[in-house]
Formats: structure tokens, C-alpha cells, sequence
């Protein structure tokens, strides 16, 4: 379980265990919880990942944004 009030999370584990789909729905969290965007770094080690991370947040948000 991730702690939206603790100043840093990391987030190991083994490939295809979710930790793109956790981060992205992590930083939404933020976001929704009134962070602002500039003081949230969210890090990955692929260019692969960045990008998945990267459609899915903006997916989230585009689904928020819809739903209103």
C-alpha cells in the first residue's frame, strides 16, 4: 500500500508486477489530492516505461475529465 502523505515511495519488484500501472495511478492521486504537479517526480528506467507511464496518466485524467 502506498502512503500519499509520505514524502518519498519506491516501488520494487519484478517485471510485468504492475509498477507502471501503481505509479501512474500514484501521481493521479497526488494531483487529486491537491499536489501540485511541478513537486512531483515520478522515475522509471526505461524509455519504454516512461512512455506507458506517461499514455496512462494522461488517460486517467482524460477518463476524469469525461466523466464530469
Amino acid at each position: 500500500m502506498i502512503d500519499l502523505h509520505h514524502p518519498l515511495n519506491v516501488c520494487r519488484a519484478s517485471a510485468g508486477t504492475g509498477k507502471t500501472y501503481t505509479l501512474a495511478a500514484y501521481y493521479v492521486g497526488l494531483l487529486l489530492s491537491g499536489e501540485d504537479y511541478r513537486s512531483i517526480l515520478a522515475v522509471t528506467f526505461t524509455n519504454k516505461a516512461t512512455a506507458e507511464m506517461s499514455e496512462r496518466i494522461i488517460g486517467y485524467l482524460y477518463g476524469i475529465s469525461q466523466e464530469s
